[in-house]
């Protein structure tokens, strides 16, 4: 608090532009001090993507954080993605008290985000319980070409059944899963131009999934990549949630 004013500062999408500004406004006026965000960069902002910029302006939010007494979350829709996320974890870790602009939804511990997109990974459909965070997972028949149903699957399926809510994630397409293999070959060191071309030439051949894991499987980067595809998945898995929550 400065002087008699309380100090919020705003967090969320920067797609919600216009919610941004209405928040900014209606906030000021009921009495507050409002630090908002300084560029929008999925609303037309398009120095936020320079190299290190977004990282930077992400570090900076968090400091804005440390000015503020509160944090308000602009989850239009109960929309909220990995930075907000973070920024939510930071604010409650400090001590900040957390508001919505919408009623805020069931938070699903980190533990539980990994455990789903490890699973995922490994062929299975993760059936969650929001109401008490409770899993099961069954394996996903179009994984496996020789699956047969278990007295397990059953058991587990009758078990499901019997919630009063629950949320379904499926693996993720296989496109999505392409883009993963393209995503970590840009992020590969430029000193690394040979093992580049190698996986550009697997992804544009026929059965890329298996060139691309044979290109892996045999050289250095086999862990960063396994890492890659972790971190790939528990986004995947928070914005299936946040859909859905």
């Amino acid at each position: 608090m400065i002087g008699k004013y309380p100090v919020i500062t705003l967090c969320g999408s920067t797609r919600f532009k216009e919610q941004f500004l209405e928040a900014q406004k209606r906030l000021t006026l009921e009495g507050n001090i409002v630090i908002s965000v300084g560029l929008f960069g999925h609303s037309g902002d398009d120095e936020v993507w320079t190299e290190g910029t977004k990282e930077m302006l992400d570090d900076m939010h968090k400091r804005k954080i440390d000015m503020a007494d509160a944090i308000y979350v602009l989850n239009v829709g109960g929309y909220i993605g990995e930075s907000t996320r973070s920024e939510i974890e930071y604010a409650k870790k400090n001590g900040k008290e957390v508001r919505y602009l919408e009623a805020s939804v069931p938070v699903i511990p980190e533990e539980t985000v990994r455990e789903i997109a490890e699973m995922l990974d490994c062929g299975h459909i993760c059936y969650l319980n929001p109401d008490t965070n409770e899993t099961v997972f069954v394996l996903n028949p179009g994984s496996w070409p020789y699956y047969e149903e278990s007295e397990v699957d059953t058991e587990n399926l009758e078990h499901v059944d019997s919630w009063e809510r629950r949320i379904t994630l499926n693996p993720p397409e296989s496109f999505e899963s392409f883009r993963y293999m393209e995503g970590f070959v840009d992020e590969l060191p430029e000193s690394e131009s040979s093992l580049r071309n190698k996986l550009i030439s697997a992804l544009s051949r026929s059965h890329p999934f298996a060139r691309f894991k044979a290109v892996i499987d045999s050289c250095p980067y086999r862990q960063e990549w396994f890492a890659y595809k972790q971190k790939c998945l528990e986004t995947y898995v928070r914005d299936e949630l946040s859909v859905n929550l």
